[in-house]
């Protein structure tokens, strides 16, 4: 039973940084450094979950949970790139209604790839985080994401080319992803394991070959589109995605169930806005996903988010909407509400440390979260967050 997960994977979700960049969609090989180089970037993060009211009243609980992200990458020649993600982070959600502290850490490689570059095209092939959900990778907010990042297809092993052009305008770029669930050793984790993904698992995707795809077309004008949210002044997104099912899962058998195929289509935009000293970032998205994870059922997910950054703070509001198209049975909706505000000083750090750059945030966010059973949450959240970033050039003297 699905326990008011919003305020679970909040700790979850901590790789991403408070105002989240796109997923490298479009990775700059080299960048800052002279190849060949090498370069690093680390989050180190905290983040405090108070379920403080709740129905029924038993699920409310209170989590402390850390997120340790290191990012590392070599480049040996400005047209090549291996970069692999390594996260630390609670792996095991706790009962709903049971307190946590530092419970469940493990850790595991999210990211292992080689990036090249070819003229307009860039290739990656590996393990990565493949594009969808616009949403998911930009909204800021503590919890804002929790809904969307639902239906993103994370941790998958493929290949994708990325071309950029310019259209209408605008800088473009369209990618196209062949991937399949990550089976190997590499889904498990050390510490406290989550379990190795095996095809007897089931869900989209999970199947033997590379029978999945998507295509994603970002345009920008203003920025290139892996920045637009927040350099550019309009963005968009459209996506198609398909995702084999794969063979049913042991639930799938008691219910008696034969999963489908997913299809899903998104279209997303953003906006940006000067308002005197402020700056005010909208975004919308509208996604529907037929037989959503392999599952009878159909979802349709409605996404809206406005931040107003007045230096050095960002207040954002943001709401999420899932409307299950029950199979057979009475739809049902899920609700997701996020009020926030950041704190980021505008000063840099790290002068003289072993370093190059680095910065810090601060954010408390009020959380309302409704779910498919008609549970409801009421969460107040804290998280700190700590960033430096680095890189060598390995060039002989």
């Amino acid at each position: 039973m699905r326990l008011l997960a919003f305020a679970r994977a909040g700790a979850l979700l901590l790789a991403l940084p408070i105002t989240a960049l796109a997923e490298d969609a479009v990775p700059g090989l080299v960048e800052g450094c002279t190849a060949p180089c090498a370069g690093y970037e680390v989050s180190a993060e905290l983040q405090n979950d108070w379920l403080l009211a709740a129905d029924p009243s038993l699920l409310r609980s209170d989590e402390l949970q850390p997120t340790l992200t290191v990012d590392l990458f070599f480049a040996p020649t400005d047209y090549l790139r291996f970069a692999t993600s390594i996260i630390t982070e609670p792996v095991v959600e706790p009962q709903p209604g049971e307190n946590a502290t530092f419970e469940g850490i493990g850790t595991y490689l999210a990211e292992l790839y080689t990036g090249i570059e070819a003229g307009p095209a860039t290739i990656r092939a590996g393990k990565f985080d493949t594009i969808f959900s616009l949403a998911s990778e930009v909204a800021p907010g503590i919890n804002a994401t929790d809904l969307v990042s639902d239906f993103d297809a994370d941790e998958r092993v493929g290949a994708q080319v990325v071309f950029d052009f310019d259209g209408l305008g605008m800088d473009q770029a369209l990618a196209a992803t062949a991937f399949t669930t990550d089976r190997s050793i590499f889904s498990d984790s050390l510490f406290t394991t989550r379990g190795r993904t095996r095809l007897s698992d089931g869900g989209a995707g999970n199947t033997d070959g590379l029978s999945s795809l998507s295509l994603v077309l970002d345009g920008c004008r203003g920025a290139e589109p892996v920045d637009c949210y927040m350099d550019g002044d309009f963005g968009y997104r459209l996506a198609f995605r398909y995702q084999k099912a794969g063979e049913p899962s042991g639930e799938d058998l008691e219910d008696g169930l034969t999963p489908g195929d997913e299809v899903a289509y998104l279209a997303s935009s953003t906006a940006s806005l000067q308002l005197n000293e402020m700056t005010l970032r909208l975004l919308g998205e509208a996604a529907y996903l037929r037989h959503f994870n392999s599952r009878p059922d159909d979802a349709l997910v409605l996404t809206g988010s406005a931040a107003l950054e007045l230096e050095p703070l960002t207040y954002v509001a943001s709401y999420t909407r899932q409307l299950n198209l029950v199979d057979g049975g009475p739809d049902t909706h899920e609700h997701l509400a996020d009020l926030e505000v950041i704190y980021e000083p505008d000063d840099e750090h790290g002068e003289g440390m072993p370093f190059d750059r680095s910065g810090w945030k601060l954010a408390a966010a009020y959380t309302f979260a409704r779910d498919a059973d008609e549970q409801t949450a009421h969460v107040f959240s804290v998280r700190a967050v700590f960033d430096f970033d680095g890189d060598v050039e390995l060039d002989a003297q």
